[in-house]
């Protein structure tokens, strides 16, 4: 198998060029209520469910460290929430643990939680 390396890329004809640094290299949409499942995801193996509002995104590759970007949203269907990457715990580099909360502080489970994480993989 070759390897392709590149700093940068874009389209053969011209526009915008794209570079490899600021990909998300972990992402996924899944459903947060009942059993969670993954909606779309790319390079997360699975979720894990802690319990109601907090979860668990294990990464297919891990990163090269836990201080990587994370940017999370979600929806609580009729409940306003607001979700927090690696809330209660720290990132580690093969997986970061999320909550939801309602803006009274209770631990409440998200209909369409959403999050991506951007670093350098290990």
């Amino acid at each position: 198998m070759s390897t392709i390396r590149v700093d940068n890329f874009g389209p053969s004809a011209g526009g915008t060029t794209y570079s490899a640094r600021g990909i998300a290299k972990a992402w996924v949409n899944f459903d947060g209520t009942g059993t969670i499942a993954a909606r779309d995801s790319e390079n997360v193996s699975s979720l894990t469910d802690n319990g109601t509002g907090d979860y668990t995104v294990n990464f297919s590759n891990a990163f090269g460290a836990a201080d990587y970007s994370i940017v999370v949203t979600g929806n609580g269907g009729s409940t306003t929430l607001r979700i927090m990457g690696s809330s209660g715990a720290d990132p580690a580099s093969g997986s970061c643990r999320l909550q939801a909360f309602t803006f009274g502080g209770s631990l409440a489970d998200a209909l369409f939680p959403s999050t991506a994480f951007h670093g350098d993989l290990a």
